[in-house]
């Protein structure tokens, strides 16, 4: 009987295979198979494309279509099936890997699977990757927080926008998800202080990265899903 083998959760960073760690780097050198999670069937793996020249030619694929809905149980179905074909690949003693975008404990679909992996009593490592928003503000050069700074980090959704006296006690904020209300959020933004020292940068770490300094002059346009806003208040 074969030992079983090691889920391993690698961040791989925004974009950029450089900005793979070194453990990143040696943990998928030497797994016997890689999980690649997708949005859709007809979706290319992000995670995938940046990691691809790490991985052996002889690992496995095993490709994960995960639903993009907000439909709580269509997602729990989702990850159960995932977990339960990771699992099938530990039990034949295959060392696999999670690959996700950024960090796996940040917003990832990774913490979901971790979650019941571990629970089944599987040996598990995370390996850390570089958030988007870190990335994205050593490319923009962009200070996120200095001295006694206080910094916001918020997935934005629509339904739940964050009103003014909420952001009161920060000096900073990095916006996520924002490209499907792209316009409330220039809104909020002027309503708080934050507009005029504001950025948007969009597929940070790629060949088509876009800085955009001036939020206002994106009213009316559309920007990749993968794109973010930093922001600071602006100073009396």
């Amino acid at each position: 009987m074969n030992p079983q083998g090691v889920f391993y959760g690698v961040g791989v960073g925004p974009g950029d295979p450089e900005l793979l760690t070194l453990k990143a780097v040696r943990v998928l050198q030497g797994i016997d198979a890689v999980a690649v999670p997708r949005a859709g069937a007809e979706k290319e793996s992000l995670a995938y494309a940046i990691a691809r020249e790490f991985i052996p030619v002889q690992a496995r694929v095993l490709e994960l279509v995960f639903p993009m809905t907000r439909e709580t149980r269509r997602l729990e179905q989702g990850w159960k099936e995932a977990a339960a074909r990771i699992q099938a690949l530990l039990e034949q003693g295959k060392n696999t890997a999670f690959l996700t975008v950024g960090d796996p404990m940040l917003y990832s679909t990774y913490i979901y699977i971790f979650q019941r992996i571990q629970e089944a009593g599987y040996s598990v490592e995370t390996v850390p990757g570089i958030p988007s928003f870190c990335a994205a503000a050593a490319a923009a050069g962009f200070p996120l927080a200095e001295g006694d700074d206080r910094l916001a980090l918020v997935p934005w959704n629509r339904e739940q926008a964050l009103q003014g006296e909420a952001l009161q006690p920060f000096s900073s904020l990095a916006l996520l998800k924002v490209s499907s209300d792209l316009e409330g959020i220039i809104e909020m933004l002027a309503e708080t202080g934050f507009l005029q020292r504001s950025m948007l940068v969009s597929r940070c770490g790629h060949e088509d990265e876009r800085i955009v300094t001036d939020l206002a002059s994106l009213k009316g346009s559309a920007v990749p899903y993968f794109s973010l806003i930093l922001a600071r208040k602006e100073t009396p």
